[in-house]
């Protein structure tokens, strides 16, 4: 049998049913029969993913990884299972458009890119807390961000050659709980990132308030966290004392995304939920130069899983169709 030409990492904390919208998206592949699907759970058994939902892949591999305590350490496990020369990672709650992996794989043909990201859609906008949470966390890879050659790419959706991730071992699962940290370190090695306006996911964000918040705590936390490795203890405390001023340099950033995705008027409506949200993901920015993640790492992994959890009622999460 020939290699496959990529491989999608697909993950559950529970039971397979978990990741199955996210397999209902890969089924849409234009490429299916190139795919390696790499299926990480807490044991085999939950894994045992009826046939026909793996019908057509070019192979499945499943990878038992038992108590896991960080996404990193998942992704990781996944990675290391992988055989094809592209890793892409995916969410249960962010979809691929039915050509992406064909033109992540066009992209890769170029020869110069060692990561590719997608363009990534607000799968659903009619929220104030949806748009906020999209804007803080994916306005810069939106329709409306920079593309090409970039510094980061969209986290937890991205693609990678393996062989430059597979450089990151011993500790490969510590790089991958923080991707920003990692891009930020591929570019300085001399890597090259790719930010694709072709290639397209959909991602579903929380509706409800109060889990935005947790969020953008929880998440800066970590963050914080994990960019002190790479931090002098000078410059930690000077982010720590300095946080009060993240949200107004982070606003300053994301005003234009928000006027020109939302429309000035709508911008205005959601002015103060960002700037709460902002402000609580800098203060939990702030304390994570200070503490550490403190817990952080283990509720970001519960809140990254059955997104429906925070979704408003009238929602109901989709996948893209079958192309023609």
């Amino acid at each position: 049998m020939n290699e496959p030409a990529i491989s999608a990492i697909v993950i559950t904390p529970d039971t397979w049913h978990t990741m199955g919208n996210t397999l209902a998206a890969l089924q849409t592949q234009t490429i299916r029969a190139q795919i390696q699907l790499v299926l990480v759970g807490p044991t085999l058994e939950a894994l045992a993913v009826p046939d026909d939902v793996l019908a057509g892949f070019h192979s499945v591999e499943r990878v038992s990884a038992p108590s896991v305590s960080s996404l990193g350490e998942v992704t990781a496990a996944g990675v290391r299972g992988a055989t094809a020369p592209i890793i892409a990672l995916t969410e249960d709650h962010c979809y691929p458009a039915p050509d992406w992996a064909e033109k992540i794989l066009r992209r890769y043909a170029e020869g110069e890119w060692a990561g590719v990201g997608p363009t990534v859609t607000n799968a659903n906008p009619n929220t104030i807390s949806s748009c906020v949470q999209f804007i803080m966390d994916y306005g810069s890879s939106s329709p409306l961000g920079p593309k090409g050659s970039q510094r980061q790419l969209p986290g937890h959706n991205s693609s990678y050659r393996r062989e430059d991730l597979m450089a990151y071992e011993p500790d490969l699962a510590w790089w991958l709980e923080v991707e920003t940290i990692l891009h930020w370190d591929m570019v300085e090695k001399g890597s090259r990132l790719y930010a694709d306006p072709d290639v397209h996911a959909f991602h579903w964000n929380c509706s409800r308030f109060w889990p935005t918040l947790q969020f953008s705590w929880a998440f800066s936390r970590v963050f914080a966290a994990y960019r002190c490795a790479r931090l002098t203890p000078t410059e930690r405390v000077k982010l720590a004392v300095l946080w009060p001023l993240i949200p107004l340099a982070r606003i300053r950033r994301i005003w234009p995304i928000m006027t020109a995705t939302l429309g000035h008027a709508r911008a205005l409506g959601a002015l103060p939920a960002m700037f709460l949200n902002l402000v609580v993901s800098g203060a939990g920015e702030g304390l994570g130069y200070v503490s550490g993640e403190a817990g952080s790492l283990r509720r970001c992994l519960d809140l990254e899983f059955h997104r429906g959890r925070f979704l408003h009622a009238s929602e109901r999460i989709q996948v893209p169709s079958q192309p023609a």
